[in-house]
């Protein structure tokens, strides 16, 4: 109850939209839809991608593909530690394989799909770097790999520097219509969300999987995810002569 309470008052009705049950993760999170792996820990209000403790991989995976062609999938969460130097962060993902351990944030780096990435700890300090926390997307057919020493700047899509930590909940909308991708976050306390960044021209097929995932190494925090909804858009789609 108390998340629901948390999302109620925290997000706006999506107009034109449809909620999809099968695709959202909420408590008490024991549907047979989604598949927990790693250092994932099952609460009542939440679920524990990582501790605060060094070297965790959890990650949590949807079993059913989502076959909206337009879609906007809404994040509340809590990344938080008493400690200031903190890593590393958490991933969403949608891609043809479902998420599974590996070295960016907790699954593989090598990928079909989006990843939006939302890392808390600077590896790299030459002319890509940027203020962290930093949320980022990446688009990969499968040739690449997330550079975790590089902090994925060599082929990030696009991206904005947040302060997602240690509020109580924190909310990322990533939406995915009419070849365009746009991830925006909301805070604890504001009235309305942020735009993180948007981006035209991108393409992604339907029917692959989501899930989200997170990682610590020497460095440490606590990933909670208190709910994934997901909706399908109904959005006029561009026609092109």
């Amino acid at each position: 109850m108390l998340v629901l309470l948390l999302y109620l008052s925290f997000s706006k009705v999506v107009h034109s939209s449809y909620h999809i049950r099968d695709n959202s993760l909420v408590p008490p999170y024991s549907g047979p839809h989604w598949v927990p792996y790693g250092s994932t820990i099952i609460e009542p209000q939440f679920v524990r991608l990582t501790s605060d403790v060094k070297s965790n991989q959890g990650g949590i995976f949807n079993i059913k593909p989502l076959f909206a062609r337009d879609w906007e999938v809404v994040i509340l969460f809590h990344v938080h530690s008493p400690k200031t130097l903190v890593g590393d962060g958490f991933a969403f993902w949608y891609t043809q394989h479902p998420p599974s351990s590996g070295p960016a944030f907790g699954s593989r780096d090598k990928f079909r799909g989006l990843a939006v990435f939302f890392d808390t700890y600077a590896n790299q300090n030459g002319e890509h770097s940027h203020e962290h926390p930093y949320v980022s997307a990446m688009i990969n057919d499968g040739s690449k790999h997330y550079d975790h020493d590089k902090d994925g700047t060599l082929t990030e899509l696009s991206g904005c520097s947040s302060n997602f930590r240690n509020n109580d909940y924190s909310m990322a909308t990533i939406r995915y219509a009419n070849n365009q991708l746009k991830v925006s976050l909301k805070y604890q306390g504001a009235t309305d969300p942020v735009d993180c960044f948007t981006v035209d021209g991108v393409r992604l097929p339907t029917g692959y999987f989501i899930g989200i995932s997170a990682a610590t190494g020497d460095l440490s925090d606590n990933h909670d995810v208190y709910s994934i909804h997901t909706y399908e858009l109904d959005v006029g789609r561009k026609v092109f002569g």
